[in-house]
């Protein structure tokens, strides 16, 4: 069971900047309204005073209380203001940088286009740098908590039974070691490259349902257990418009080269080498077999390596992609300023800490979010199970979190409006 929950906007950032950039802006708002409240109180209290009669009825020198009791709080949310101004000017710093950097590797002229407002911020507050490198720092400190206590070949040894010691194990710590620098953060515009590789998918379940209505909702419609690895639901809108929805399960074989594109060799494919994976091609092929054509709007919710390859089909721009949803992601993607990402990730978690702890300045739209949850396990993969997921999944949507309430009210609701769900169970196989 997961506790301690915590929803940021992603790696050291509590709350995206342009959110606490309004919030201050109406605490500015309340304070000019509490400083004309106290500017009416006091005129009240000076036109009582000139009828003795009514002053010693109201009582003016309760007026004059009030009326400073009033400056005196609007004084304070001034300086509350001023707190907030700041904390925005640092999350946005961080954001830029992050941004930037995730933008230098295929768009260097649009990182470098990010450079004119982070001198302009740096300008305005000598302190911003070292409070900017705080944040980081302490982000720095905490992103492998849990992980960094347990030993790499105790986890593997308990991944790989009698391969621990062999060739898998050594790629693991490989993938750990890449992680530890940054190889789990994807740069914007990453594809994978290659010649995709063959595999066979088919449908192995057909039926309806109904819409999906939240985060446990859609982990819990991950096909785990089944035979097929990507279930794809195709909503068909009252308007006749479609969008899909496609769950994506995590690693099936630990060892490469099985029969199963969700082996140990697709895993490597991806976060290593950066090769087209025959599980990423799978997803495509099953949106493909389920209706779907390029430019259709999709969604995509994944574990694990699932998540992994979800992630990749979201930035290739074959389709819309407007919501990710990830448990246990390997990779964190860069992704655009319309598409909403949705991170569950566990403290301790080696699976999700390849991501190397995800982006310092998350990414996404405003309405993007990472859960991070403390969960209770003796295993070293205990964090990982989608069994704890569900649960951390269960208590996002119960937290009352504006950006869950507007995933809720935008993503969901729409979906909820289907007025037919069709879904396919797939299953993916090497010739």
């Amino acid at each position: 069971m997961s506790d301690d929950l915590n929803i940021t906007s992603g790696g050291a950032i509590s709350v995206d900047s342009s959110m606490v950039r309004e919030i201050g802006r109406r605490l500015g708002q309340v304070s000019a309204h509490l400083e004309d409240a106290s500017h009416l109180v006091r005129r009240a209290g000076a036109t009582c005073a000139q009828v003795p009669a009514l002053a010693a009825t109201v009582g003016t020198g309760a007026m004059v209380a009030c009326a400073q009791r009033l400056a005196s709080m609007a004084d304070e949310t001034r300086s509350d203001v001023h707190g907030v101004e700041v904390m925005a000017d640092t999350f946005e710093l961080v954001e830029l940088r992050n941004e930037q950097a995730a933008l230098s590797v295929h768009r260097p002229s649009e990182a470098m286009a990010l450079q004119g407002r982070i001198d302009a911020l740096l300008a305005g507050d000598a302190d911003l740098e070292k409070r900017a490198d705080m944040l980081i720092a302490g982000w720095e400190e905490r992103r492998f908590d849990g992980t960094k206590d347990q030993p790499l070949d105790g986890v593997f040894d308990v991944l790989l039974g009698p391969w621990g010691a062999g060739t898998v194990g050594a790629g693991l710590m490989v993938m750990a070691r890449a992680a530890a620098h940054g190889r789990g953060l994807l740069p914007f515009d990453t594809v994978l490259k290659g010649t995709p590789p063959p595999v066979r998918v088919a449908p192995v379940a057909k039926g309806v349902t109904t819409p999906v209505s939240g985060v446990k909702d859609s982990l819990s419609r991950i096909p785990a257990g089944k035979e097929g690895q990507v279930v794809v639901e195709k909503y068909t809108m009252g308007d006749g418009s479609r969008r899909f929805v496609a769950y994506v399960d995590g690693t099936r074989a630990i060892v490469p080269g099985t029969e199963d594109p969700w082996d140990m060799g697709s895993n490597w494919d991806m976060y290593i080498d950066r090769d087209q994976a025959a599980s990423q091609v799978a997803i495509e092929k099953a949106l493909e077999a389920a209706g779907a054509n390029p430019g259709d709007r999709v969604g995509f919710v994944g574990y694990s390596q699932g998540a992994a390859a979800a992630s990749f089909t979201a930035m290739e721009g074959t389709y819309d992609v407007d919501v990710v949803i990830t448990a246990g992601n390997p990779v964190e993607p860069s992704l655009a300023a319309d598409q909403t990402l949705v991170e569950l990730r566990h403290q301790g978690d080696p699976i999700s800490n390849l991501s190397g702890g995800g982006s310092v300045g998350g990414t996404g739209s405003t309405g993007s979010f990472t859960a991070r949850a403390e969960v209770d396990s003796v295993s070293p993969l205990g964090p990982h199970r989608l069994e704890e997921y569900l649960d951390t999944a269960g208590q996002v949507d119960s937290s009352g979190d504006p950006r869950v309430t507007d995933l809720q009210e935008s993503f969901f609701a729409e979906l909820g409006q289907a007025a037919k769900v069709e879904t396919t169970e797939f299953l993916a196989e090497r010739p």
